[in-house]
């Protein structure tokens, strides 16, 4: 029986707290795919999954707000009262994601993190830019709420992207494996090299000066840009193509 199906059948008479919480079929399926021996995880918000990733991971980084004073719709105490809860190994940091996890000295390599924070833009975005350089090969990362626009983009984006598998969408969640590609520098550029940049750029219509000729507007660039091509534009032209854009 999975943890999950013992999680629904005690919180039956429970209220969920105010900001919902992951559907127990999605629960079940991050359960079952989760990897075996889990040393590190880590998740923004908290709720259901706080609970099942204290049973399976020897320490789980929970960064949430400290909403304890809410009551009975608290996200905090809905974990933090479940029987099902291991205490000990769950390391809460409090407060807005957008200034914990710039500052957060991570303790090593996560097997899992699940991405389920603040769901404005660009805000997911930011947690995932402070994460995936600290996910190891083989080690899932889970995005919820994929319904929303700008967070399917983004999913839509990691799908295509050389560090990622997609492993499942279950419902409005997916969830992603990491591959042997190598971590993508966080402090360069080479938007040239990501799958997604390289397939929306038509090599017919590169930005490049011909005979002296202008470069075209931004506007004309984004049209260009939005058009989708079938084969990604040679690694050479996009650097020749870097080259001209810096004049």
């Amino acid at each position: 029986m999975l943890l999950t199906d013992q999680i629904k059948a005690s919180e039956a008479a429970r209220l969920v707290h105010h900001a919902g919480g992951l559907r127990y079929q999605t629960l079940a399926r991050i359960e079952a795919l989760l990897p075996e021996g889990m040393k590190r995880t880590a998740e923004t918000g908290c709720g259901r999954s706080t609970i099942l990733f204290s049973n399976f991971s020897k320490r789980h980084t929970v960064f949430c707000l400290d909403d304890r004073d809410e009551g009975d719709r608290s996200s905090v105490r809905y974990f933090e009262t479940s029987s099902f809860t291991k205490p000990a190994v769950i390391n809460p940091v409090f407060g807005p994601t957008q200034l914990t996890l710039p500052t957060h000295v991570h303790e090593g390599p996560y097997d899992c993190v699940l991405i389920d924070g603040p769901h404005g833009y660009p805000f997911p975005e930011i947690e995932y830019y402070y994460f995936y350089p600290h996910i190891r090969k083989g080690g899932l990362l889970i995005i919820d709420d994929v319904q929303i626009a700008t967070i399917g983009r983004m999913a839509d984006f990691l799908q295509e992207d050389a560090m990622w598998d997609l492993v499942e969408l279950s419902q409005t969640t997916a969830i992603f494996r990491r591959t042997d590609a190598r971590t993508f520098t966080p402090t360069g550029d080479h938007w040239w090299q990501q799958n997604y940049n390289r397939r929306r750029t038509e090599a017919d219509k590169p930005f490049l000066l011909k005979d002296g000729g202008e470069l075209p507007s931004f506007a004309d660039r984004l049209v260009m840009a939005s058009r989708k091509r079938r084969k990604p534009l040679p690694v050479r032209l996009w650097r020749k193509l870097r080259r001209a854009l810096k004049g």
